[in-house]
């Protein structure tokens, strides 16, 4: 089923959340609505346990601080401590005590600081924030992503927001995502003190471990008072053992739950002494020494023989920020029905974190830093030869079978390429439709961009190309930025290492086309110069076709009309005459409705030249054939243009109504770039015909529209309104 997140909300300006460009659709794709409908805030903080504990003097100093913090600016709060102490919990507990306060919503990011693969990206963090705050947003570049996520909180100062930034490694990860404006709350975890950020204003809190009183009140919360006390010698001996450290103190806690009449002092028999774990980890503070001794209790406490220890060494050995069901299944060779439950124990016994429940996904889960690292440790004394490359290739496998399913059910008329896989996953995910495959793609951004940087680390050439290549439908749907420029070169440089010049050729193609939607309209002309050079090497024509496609869809962009019609009428030539030899009906349909779409740009290539009527009858050619194939969505854009073409043409009652009638039918395809983009075009048409007021109304719709997809773009429409008279 699709995920909460991906369900088009349609208001009367905005089209909230992810939405597909289908090439066909049969009957179209409507959107109803009651009425104006303002997008989710974003309530991301996690849930802070039952069994919270003390911290009473932390968080009133926490709030005392913050109360005195200026709100003329953003307020920033560290909260510093060794690992397991319960950083994470406290702050979760602090923003839920203050989250009234706080209209704007709640946003929660793991830096991954302390993570052996380094910590997460900057441009990674904010186009998750954007996205929450802007569903619809395509930032162009990382610079534009930047300013954007500093507007959109500066957007709107009566309603304010928090931020957790989890496990920090230094203060520069945390000025990156400063929000913009004024009041906003930031509160920040980290192992480090972060005192470089003091000049900022930041407050900095140190957590300290448990006291004993407060430990054995943990004790008393998690296992009855009346057990404590019945066993109070035991008790204290644990609590001493845990070094008031929180994290160790619930996975001993887990022991003693699974079994309410096994004695404390039974357990503290069978473990080892506080002073022989100091001796185990004699480098590290002795409340992460206690989380570690915990660990290995927690772990050798797996019942051997059974698939538990190997899938807590395997999937911390997984490039992933977080793991599910199918991925486990993959990467330790089971059954979804053993995986599932093999996960359930892990968590119950605390060596791993429930993250979320996921619509597309079912329950996620997640490592904390310490239990990673422990995982690892163990990984490395016990992995057998050849273990850790099969992990990663059964993970990445997992991740390019179903990225191609989804690439399949969503971009049918997506260039197929060959697959190869070294450990193909016995279950495969299966979609419901177009939406949960969209979804799945959507929830899994994080992992999927990890998955090309482990496959290219490694050398595994034919993988990073292959995801590269899949995940054509997540790029072209939501235009993330990083996403789009990593895969992609990395793809291409892949494919190259390769020799293989098919998938080389797709590479640069949608590197191009990501060049020219981020407006580097050159370096566009360049790289499909590439691919047409490369195509004609080998014969492939339909390769030539598209190039000469983009040649004149870039030249048109870049604004040079009289180039782009020189190469839009050779691509049409070449997919006219591609069609009439076509022997399969599939790929006949694919390449008639390719002439059509380049006739809808050269319509428009027409237009700036000053040749209206030739436009109309291009844009009617095409308009007729993509309605004939029931492409409703590139059929709308055709309308669109050719409402324009009669304007020019000096036929305003035709402009008008088919102007309004292109708009309609934007509306019912739900691209909200289109949405917009229409409004824009028949503004154009009535600002001519002086019927500024109605112009101007189409315009302010428009920059609506815009202003939550596509800042270039919002900004030339206001250049627009500006200069109506």
């Amino acid at each position: 089923m699709p995920g909460p997140g991906t369900h088009n909300r349609v208001s009367d300006s905005t089209l909230y959340g992810p939405s597909v460009q289908a090439g066909l659709i049969s009957g179209g794709v409507h959107f109803h609505g009651a009425g104006p409908v303002a997008p989710l805030v974003p309530r991301q903080l996690l849930p802070v346990p039952a069994t919270f504990t003390d911290r009473e003097s932390d968080l009133a100093a926490l709030i005392n601080r913050i109360g005195e913090l200026p709100d003329y600016a953003v307020r920033v709060v560290v909260i510093n401590g060794p690992g397991g102490v319960g950083k994470t919990t406290l702050a979760n507990r602090l923003l839920h005590q203050v989250a009234p306060e706080y209209g704007g919503g709640q946003l929660y990011a793991d830096l991954r600081g302390c993570a052996p693969e380094g910590p997460a990206a900057t441009s990674e963090v904010l186009t998750r924030f954007l996205r929450a705050l802007r569903p619809g947003a395509q930032p162009a570049s990382a610079e534009e992503l930047a300013a954007w996520w500093r507007s959109a909180t500066a957007s709107q100062p009566d309603r304010l927001s928090i931020v957790l930034l989890d496990n920090a490694g230094n203060a520069a990860q945390v000025r990156a995502l400063l929000p913009g404006g004024r009041g906003h709350l930031v509160v920040v975890t980290s192992r480090n003190r972060l005192a470089e950020l003091v000049p900022d204003g930041a407050v900095l809190h140190r957590l300290d471990p448990f006291d004993e009183a407060a430990a054995r009140q943990y004790l008393a919360r998690c296992l009855g008072e009346d057990r404590v006390a019945r066993e109070a010698g035991a008790a204290a001996q644990i609590t001493r053992r845990a070094a008031g450290s929180p994290m160790a103190l619930a996975l001993t806690v887990t022991h003693l739950a699974a079994d309410l009449d096994r004695p404390f002092a039974e357990l503290m028999s069978t473990a080892q002494s506080s002073t022989a774990a100091d001796v185990s980890y004699p480098s590290i503070a002795r409340q992460e020494a206690a989380v570690n001794h915990a660990l290995d209790q927690s772990y050798w406490s797996l019942r051997r023989g059974t698939p538990a220890p190997a899938v807590y060494r395997r999937m911390a050995s997984v490039f992933t920020v977080d793991f599910d069901v199918p991925l486990t299944a993959a990467v330790c060779n089971l059954t979804g029905a053993e995986a599932k439950g093999v996960l359930e124990l892990l968590h119950e016994r605390n060596l791993i974190e429930l993250r979320q429940e996921s619509g597309s996904r079912g329950r996620v889960y997640r490592f904390h830093d310490a239990a990673r690292a422990h995982a690892r440790d163990r990984a490395a004394r016990e992995a057998v030869v050849g273990e850790a490359e099969e992990i990663l290739q059964r993970a990445l496998d997992l991740y390019l079978t179903t990225a191609s399913t989804a690439e399949k059910l969503l971009t049918p008329t997506h260039r197929p390429l060959r697959r190869d896989y070294v450990f193909p996953p016995a279950e495969l995910i299966v979609f419901e439709g177009e939406a949960a495959a969209l979804d799945w793609l959507y929830a899994q951004r994080d992992n999927l961009l990890h998955a090309v940087r482990a496959a290219a680390a490694a050398g595994l050439d034919r993988s990073t190309w292959q995801l590269a290549h899949a995940i054509w439908p997540l790029l072209r749907s939501s235009h993330d930025y990083e996403l789009w420029s990593t895969s992609q070169e990395l793809g291409l440089r892949a494919a190259r290492r390769c020799g293989d010049r098919e998938a080389e050729v797709e590479m640069l193609n949608t590197w191009g086309v990501g060049l020219r939607g981020a407006g580097e309209f050159e370096a566009a002309a360049q790289t499909f110069a590439a691919v047409l050079r490369i195509a004609r090497e080998e014969s492939d024509r339909r390769a030539e076709a598209q190039a000469l496609h983009e040649l004149g869809s870039v030249n048109l962009h870049g604004g040079h009309p009289a180039a782009a019609e020189g190469f839009l009428l050779q691509a049409r030539q070449q997919r006219i005459e591609l069609s009439s030899t076509s022997e399969s009906e599939n790929h006949r349909l694919t390449c008639t409705r390719a002439v059509a779409i380049t006739n809808v740009c050269l319509g428009q290539a027409q237009l700036e030249l000053g040749r209206p009527a030739a436009a109309i009858e291009t844009l009617s050619t095409a308009r007729t054939t993509l309605l004939d194939i029931e492409d409703h969505f590139d059929a709308a854009r055709a309308l669109a243009w050719l409402a324009r073409a009669h304007a020019v043409q000096g036929e305003p009652g035709d402009a008008e109504e088919k102007g309004r009638q292109a708009i309609t039918e934007c509306d019912a395809a739900g691209s909200a770039r289109w949405r917009a983009h229409s409004r824009e075009l028949l503004g154009h048409t009535l600002r001519d015909l002086g019927h500024a007021s109605t112009a101007r109304d189409l315009y302010h719709e428009a920059i609506s529209i815009y202003a939550a997809v596509s800042r270039r773009d919002e900004q030339r429409v206001r250049e627009h309104l500006r200069h109506i008279v």
